[in-house]
C-alpha cells in the first residue's frame, strides 16, 4: 500500500487534469512520482504523448511536493504558477502509450512562495527530459479548489 496521499489530495488540479498517478518517494528536498501512459491519457493521440508534456509532469510533481509540505504543516493546498523553465533538454519527441515514467523534482532554491526545482522525467531509469522549473505559490485561498 502506498503511504502517500492520492495526488488529487495534494495538488490543485482535479479530474482529468491530474496527470500523474502517484507519489512513490518523498524525502528532504526531493519527490518522485509515477505516471503510466494509457490510451485515454490526456494529450495522448495515436499512441503517443508529446514530450513537451514533460514540463507539466514536472510542474505537477513540484505541486505534489508543496502539497505534502502543506499537509504536514496542517495548511491548505495552495495554487502554484509555473513561472518558466530553463535548461530544458528533451531526448525524445514523444512518450508512448504503455510507458511508465518516473518524474523527479528536487528543490534547489527558494522559500514558501517562490522556488526553483531541478526535474527529470525518466523511463526505465533513462532520463528522457530534464529542466530547471521556476515556480510561484499563491496565498492560501487564491485560485480554484
Amino acid at each position: 500500500m502506498n503511504p502517500y496521499p492520492a495526488l488529487a489530495e495534494l495538488i490543485p488540479q482535479s479530474g482529468s487534469m491530474v496527470l500523474l498517478d502517484e507519489v512513490v518517494e518523498a524525502a528532504g528536498p526531493r519527490i518522485a512520482c509515477r505516471v503510466r501512459l494509457r490510451p485515454d491519457s490526456l494529450f495522448a493521440a495515436e499512441g503517443r504523448v508529446p514530450a513537451l508534456m514533460a514540463i507539466e509532469y514536472m510542474a505537477q510533481a513540484v505541486a505534489a511536493y508543496a502539497g505534502l509540505r502543506a499537509r504536514a504543516a496542517g495548511e491548505p493546498i495552495r495554487i502554484g504558477y509555473l513561472l518558466g523553465t530553463r535548461e530544458l533538454a528533451l531526448e525524445t519527441d514523444h512518450f508512448d502509450v504503455g510507458d511508465e515514467l518516473v518524474v523527479e523534482a528536487t528543490h534547489v532554491w527558494g522559500d514558501e512562495q517562490i522556488g526553483s526545482f531541478r526535474c527529470t522525467v525518466a523511463r526505465d531509469g533513462l532520463p528522457l527530459a530534464a529542466a530547471t522549473v521556476n515556480v510561484y505559490q499563491g496565498d492560501a485561498g487564491e485560485g480554484p479548489r
